[in-house]
């Protein structure tokens, strides 16, 4: 072999050697990319707050669906209370500012989309719901506030829940998930009912009964570009039952990969 050729066999076999250098290189971002998604976001996920509670209503306060169902139906016996029960689990997210992030950003939108069931409550049916705009109280278990797979923040100079905003510096976004079908907590003895998640124990309810998982993806849009990951989470909090309200707080988030998303 002559030394001209000798030289060209090394070089396309360094030509090789570099192509399949860059493409290991490639797809091990890539694979790397899949596992560990974006690790310098404009904003981070900081935090989830998750408590669990219970509310009455009036059964009289009833839907007109419901009174209607009941329409043919034999006149019940009249109670003291004659409450319809709900189990709330309240759900804040927090996002912060990335300090170690160079560019200036601001959040367009927050959207909590693909909301899933994945685990059923034994007892009951669960729905979510955005807050309220009208009243005082954040929540009103009426369809009206009904979320279906789908729930939009706009960015805006502070938070306003009732106005579904986030800062867009940084704020929390918030959903109900309630259990709304635990059925009547009917009474002509108790003087009065102690709010909170007491009735549901007097409702012969255990933890086990109303165990749920949920699922749903979380997307920060800051304009030029946006992010999606997927959280999932078990409701409602440990130990409810019998108590007035349970919480806890969530931040480790190592099982929660963040990604670039289209919009």
């Amino acid at each position: 072999m002559n030394k001209e050729k000798r030289k060209k066999i090394i070089k396309l076999s360094f030509s090789i050697a570099i192509i399949i250098l860059i493409i290991i290189t490639a797809l091990f971002m890539a694979i790397k990319y899949q596992v560990e998604g974006e690790k310098n976001m404009p904003f981070n996920l900081n935090k989830i707050i998750i408590i669990s509670s219970a509310v009455t209503t009036e059964a009289k306060e009833e839907s007109t669906e419901e009174t209607e169902k009941k329409e043919g139906e034999e006149q019940q016996e009249n109670y003291i209370w004659d409450e319809k029960i709900i189990q709330t689990n309240d759900v804040y997210i927090y996002l912060n500012k990335n300090e170690n992030y160079k560019e200036e950003e601001t959040i367009k939108n927050v959207k909590i989309e693909n909301i899933q069931i994945l685990k059923k409550a034994n007892i009951g049916k669960i729905q979510i719901y955005m807050p309220n705009s009208k009243d005082d109280e954040l929540y009103k278990y009426i369809n009206e506030y009904l979320v279906g797979t789908s729930l939009t923040y706009t960015g805006g100079a502070i938070d306003n829940k009732k106005t579904l905003e986030i800062c867009n510096k940084g704020g929390a976004v918030c959903l109900s998930f309630a259990n709304v079908e635990l059925g009547r907590y009917q009474s002509n003895e108790d003087e009065q009912i102690e709010q909170g998640a007491y009735v549901l124990q007097k409702m012969n309810l255990t933890d086990e009964d109303l165990k749920f998982k949920v699922s749903f993806d979380l997307i920060i849009d800051v304009g030029n570009k946006a992010y999606k990951g997927t959280i999932t989470l078990d409701m409602p909090v440990d130990g409810v039952v019998g108590q007035k309200e349970t919480h806890v707080e969530i931040t480790d988030f190592n099982n929660v990969i963040f990604k670039r998303h289209r919009n």
